[in-house]
């Protein structure tokens, strides 16, 4: 705060550059030259004082009262009156008598003072009005705005790629203020911006209180985090193994129960021998799926049960036949799905874990619903 004292004082002296006595009648120059000597001593009182004599002046002029303002401005500021400051070097601005580097000198002085007043609200009028396009009072923007709670503006300001330091005090001022859908979107854009262990770890315990991804997303949801290589528990790596075997899903439950196993987290302790089981359930519907394949598709067609047929293909797909896109196409196309946009999202795994990643992106894009696959997909 001394630092900021002593640039808007010198900032201000710099703009009066010996105006105390050009142009000013005497009666007037006398008691200001008086006050800029108090004022070089640090005496605050005395230099108010003098200033008061030349104020008491009748008919002054308009360049006398300029520089009376001036003056005042120099002296609130030294003296660590931030309010007054800042009124002094509002009124500065609004004479009109300044532009260019002048006036920019005293707008930085006017948003400074408001700022450190705790007028954080016309320190932001301000820095919008005159300083936009200088990054060092950018970040006194965003800081006002987050005194404000103004959690809008401030997410408008930092934008999509700002910095973590920025998103991050955006998604706090949500979190504060207890705006759980901003809060999720920020730290949505910073796992975007800055997909770090941390920043996955951070979104995805917040979405994981939701009921949603606890219910029929919760193998989408389980997806997501051992791709974000957020760790998994052991009832987890159950869980999503159990899931994806009621879902027709055997290769995905292979795929997970091999590696809670290869990771240590499966393989030991009390559930040893449940988790041995359940291995080996999973081994054998993988083993006995193919034969089975052609009659499930045709009782799938026959009952024109196409969540069923989406399965079929995202289970082959799984098993590395590309075939299985079409299925699951065409059961999208066909309008009959319940949750038409989780189908969408599984769909665009799908692509991705078939290595086309250009139609994974497509087909996430327009993923647009209130029930959580949207949030995954983004």
């Amino acid at each position: 705060m001394k630092s900021l004292r002593k640039t808007l004082v010198v900032g201000i002296v710099m703009l009066m550059g010996g105006s105390a006595s050009a142009a000013l009648r005497p009666q007037v120059a006398r008691p200001l030259q008086a006050a800029e000597r108090a004022l070089s001593a640090h005496s605050y009182a005395a230099a108010l004082h003098d200033l008061a004599l030349a104020e008491a002046v009748p008919a002054k002029t308009a360049e006398e009262s300029f520089t009376i303002l001036q003056i005042r401005a120099a002296i609130d500021a030294a003296r660590g009156d931030h309010a007054a400051a800042a009124a002094d070097y509002a009124a500065l601005v609004a004479s009109r008598q300044l532009s260019g580097p002048k006036l920019t000198v005293i707008a930085e002085a006017e948003a400074s003072s408001y700022y450190a007043a705790g007028d954080y609200a016309h320190a932001a009028s301000v820095i919008k009005a005159y300083l936009f396009r200088d990054p060092r009072y950018h970040q006194l923007l965003l800081q006002s705005y987050f005194k404000l709670n103004q959690c809008t503006p401030l997410g408008q300001a930092v934008g999509s790629h700002g910095s973590l330091t920025d998103l991050q005090m955006v998604a706090y001022c949500y979190a504060a203020t207890k705006d759980n859908e901003g809060y999720v979107r920020t730290l949505s854009l910073m796992v975007h911006a800055y997909p770090t262990p941390a920043n996955w770890t951070q979104l995805l315990g917040v979405l994981a209180t939701r009921s949603v991804y606890a219910d029929r997303l919760a193998l989408d949801f389980f997806r997501l985090q051992q791709a974000a290589g957020v760790p998994a528990t052991e009832p987890a790596y159950m869980l999503a193994t159990q899931e994806a075997l009621q879902a027709g899903l055997n290769n995905a439950a292979l795929t997970i129960i091999t590696h809670g196993f290869a990771s240590g987290v499966m393989g030991t302790g009390a559930d040893l021998d449940r988790q041995k089981r359940l291995k080996a359930l999973v081994e054998k519907r993988v083993a006995g799926q193919g034969a089975a394949l052609a009659g499930a598709i045709a009782q799938a067609r026959k009952s024109n049960d196409q969540q069923r047929l989406f399965n079929i293909g995202w289970n082959r797909v799984e098993g590395g036949d590309k075939a299985g896109l079409h299925m699951m196409e065409e059961a999208i196309r066909s309008g009959r799905l319940s949750q038409p946009a989780q189908a969408e999202l599984e769909m665009g795994i799908a692509f991705r874990e078939a290595g086309e990643m250009a139609k994974a992106q497509a087909m996430w894009r327009p993923v647009d619903d209130h029930g959580g696959a949207g949030e995954l997909s983004n």
